[in-house]
């Protein structure tokens, strides 16, 4: 099974007969009318203790995080974000282990509805491109699933990066945790919390 290793000949081949740019202006138009549903997918990564921008402590107190070592204790989610149509929705899973292309395609085909088109845009990260997502591709077009891949070293285009970026910062209050079951509690918390949140903005 592919890793996150990059495959180049697998990656010229899944780039053929796909737009390299961002989705284009129609696709969005299809989107917000309801006549496909559109998601941004991408991996996010969660170590035991998270970056700490500021906190609060006690005046002349200083605040202390405690560090925990991320060796074998990391958690990685997917997650594919529909910013416009009927109602925005974030779908999401968590692993505690490394990313395969097995994954991202199992993920794929919990995307589409089955009531309209389903176009999933994302980036040429090697498990996105493997050959085992080239051989699931003419199945995932038969579930009504399209891949719509970003150029090279432009995660702006990406939207689901502006909501891995809200649930890292905002999501997860705690800054560490001490055991892996922790944090996969906390993560998926985490992602559901900004799911409710999602939709309560309709």
């Amino acid at each position: 099974m592919a890793t996150h290793q990059d495959e180049p000949d697998a990656q010229a081949a899944c780039r053929r007969g796909s737009t390299r740019q961002a989705p284009a202006g129609h696709t969005q138009k299809k989107a917000r009318a309801s006549r496909i549903d559109l998601f941004f997918l991408d991996e996010c990564g969660f170590s035991p203790t998270q970056p700490t921008g500021y906190s609060w402590s006690p005046r002349g107190q200083r605040r202390l995080v405690p560090y925990e070592a991320p060796m074998r204790r990391r958690v990685n989610a997917l997650g594919a974000y529909r910013p416009v149509g009927e109602l925005p929705t974030l779908r999401f899973r968590v692993y505690s282990r490394t990313l395969v292309s097995g994954d991202i395609i199992t993920f794929l085909k919990t995307l589409p509805s089955g009531v309209r088109p389903c176009v999933v845009v994302l980036d040429n990260v090697g498990i996105h491109v493997s050959k085992e997502v080239q051989r699931a591709r003419p199945l995932l077009n038969r579930l009504g699933l399209s891949l719509f891949f970003l150029p090279a070293y432009a995660p702006e285009l990406n939207e689901v990066e502006a909501v891995f970026g809200v649930i890292k910062s905002y999501e997860l209050p705690e800054r560490s945790y001490a055991t892996l079951p922790e944090l996969m509690t906390a993560v998926r918390r985490a992602f559901r919390r900004y799911r409710r949140r999602l939709n309560r903005r309709r």
